[in-house]
């Protein structure tokens, strides 16, 4: 519990950046005290790649040692948002993202209960022996697909977007949206799953 409130109150972002060569930013990149770097894997793979200008208090997780997480520039992640990758997650210039939101370019889980089975023995297995719980999972039955946002997207609170989306230039992601296939640039999305709700004109 201490080191919990420790962390919190002197962790500092840029020093653990220090530590991973494959994690890189610019001289004008603003990180938040709130943002975090996870690595479950052995880190052979995992690329971050932060533009100028942008500032960032969102959680950087990679669960194995594949994915990479590109993000532009002036573009702005607010706490609580997490980009988990195993494959790519793409983020363009001038993007607004709010708190709270999930970008999951994976799908987690096997859909065959029999890899699910599995894949909670070796949690077991793993956790017994000492290990990060996923150290064992097989990441081959799990399908991934890049998320790609492009330039001057915003997206709202608590949205989630899954694996193969593409957001389009200039669209916006309504609050607690569940972005399931690709949007339209300057449209406006809503609702789980989300729907265009409004056109907006090119400027």
């Amino acid at each position: 519990m201490l080191k919990q409130i420790l962390n919190k109150l002197f962790y500092n972002p840029y020093k653990f950046v220090k530590k991973y060569k494959n994690i890189v930013l610019t001289d004008s990149t603003i990180l938040l005290k709130s943002c975090t770097f996870r690595f479950d894997g052995k880190y052979k793979n995992n690329k971050v790649c932060i533009g100028k200008n942008s500032m960032l208090g969102c959680n950087f997780v990679f669960e194995s040692d594949d994915g990479e997480i590109e993000v532009g520039d002036n573009t702005f992640i607010n706490g609580g948002s997490s980009l988990i990758s195993r494959s790519h997650i793409k983020i363009g210039n001038h993007v607004t993202i709010a708190w709270g939101c999930t970008l999951y370019d994976h799908n987690s889980h096997s859909l065959d209960f029999k890899e699910r089975q599995k894949d909670i023995s070796r949690q077991n297995e793993d956790y017994r022996d000492g290990r990060n719980f996923i150290e064992s999972k097989d990441w081959s039955v799990v399908k991934s697909k890049p998320i790609i946002i492009e330039d001057n997207v915003w997206i709202g609170f608590d949205s989630v977007i899954l694996s193969g989306v593409t957001i389009g230039e200039g669209a916006i992601v309504g609050a607690r949206s569940v972005v399931r296939q690709n949007v339209e640039p300057w449209t406006v999305v809503a609702g789980n799953p989300a729907v265009v709700i409004k056109r907006l004109r090119d400027e």
